[in-house]
């Protein structure tokens, strides 16, 4: 009789906190559609992006943060103003989410009914007024040096297999001959400060890391400033995958030092092996 009491008191009190449960609407987000945006006034490059977050706003209420795809529970039913905001993981911090400051924001009226799943393809572009200094390894020069020291190449590669944009990508391949490598953008342009928003992305597909840095040079000075570090994949787990790297401290550090370049070093990870680092799609984006 006990056991029967206790199992009785259980589901009473299921029962009781189902029944309590408020009904709630679904709203389902899939993934961004990053499209071209025919008012640009600069070319914009490749449209490659991993924009796999959403900020999520109601009726001018904050429902918060989300990794898509998503399915977010709401508590309301009928029209509502939805805007979605892009967002993105930066340096490669999971933990660390921000609404990406160079795409526009979707906004729809939709119509939610309770029990019921609403989905949405939310498609966003670039500001049609921002700047690309781009590296896409197409044109027959690159705009970066490599380092006189470096023992291995900087190569251009058309493999189908690996080719995603365009028609070549560049291909560093590293063993213990050809063991480092050290190339700089040559942009040679003056980027914003002052806390102005600056990004650095490409794409990659590696099974070797490679540490970013920012530099500055001009007037005299000349600082060199180690940043991220792209982690290396497995060999049967490598894909392309896309980096958004935060620019804005270490470019408005240097308040004097007018020209900015990205610096992107590679050292086998491994004596005894090959290793290699596939990049495309270099871009710095600043308003």
């Amino acid at each position: 009789m006990k056991h029967i009491f206790t199992y009785t008191i259980v589901a009473l009190l299921f029962f009781s906190c189902a029944k309590d449960q408020p009904e709630v609407a679904w709203l389902k987000i899939d993934k961004w559609d990053l499209v071209a945006n025919p008012d640009a006034e600069n070319p914009q490059g490749e449209l490659s992006h991993n924009l796999n977050q959403v900020f999520v706003n109601m009726d001018g209420k904050s429902l918060g943060v989300y990794e898509l795809p998503a399915k977010i529970p709401i508590i309301g039913d009928g029209a509502h103003e939805f805007v979605l905001i892009p967002g993105i993981i930066v340096n490669g911090i999971g933990e660390t989410k921000k609404r990406y400051p160079f795409a526009e924001q979707f906004k729809e009226i939709i119509t939610l009914k309770k029990n019921d799943t609403v989905s949405v393809s939310p498609k966003t572009r670039y500001y049609s007024a921002l700047n690309f200094l781009i590296e896409d390894f197409e044109s027959p020069s690159m705009q970066v040096d490599v380092a006189t020291e470096s023992t291995a190449t900087l190569g251009r590669s058309s493999d189908p297999e690996i080719l995603v944009w365009g028609n070549k990508y560049g291909d560093i391949q590293l063993n213990d001959a050809d063991s480092s490598i050290s190339f700089v953008t040559n942009f040679q342009t003056v980027l914003p400060k002052l806390g102005t928003e600056v990004f650095l992305e490409f794409d990659y597909m590696n099974t070797n890391s490679m540490l970013t840095s920012t530099i500055a040079y001009g007037n005299g000075n000349y600082h060199e400033n180690p940043y991220v570090i792209v982690a290396p994949q497995a060999e049967n787990e490598a894909k392309w995958k896309h980096v958004y790297i935060d620019l804005k401290e270490n470019i408005s550090y240097h308040q004097t030092t007018p020209i900015n370049e990205v610096q992107f070093t590679l050292k086998l990870d491994e004596l005894g092996t090959s290793k290699y680092f596939y990049i495309d799609n270099i871009k710095l984006i600043y308003p």
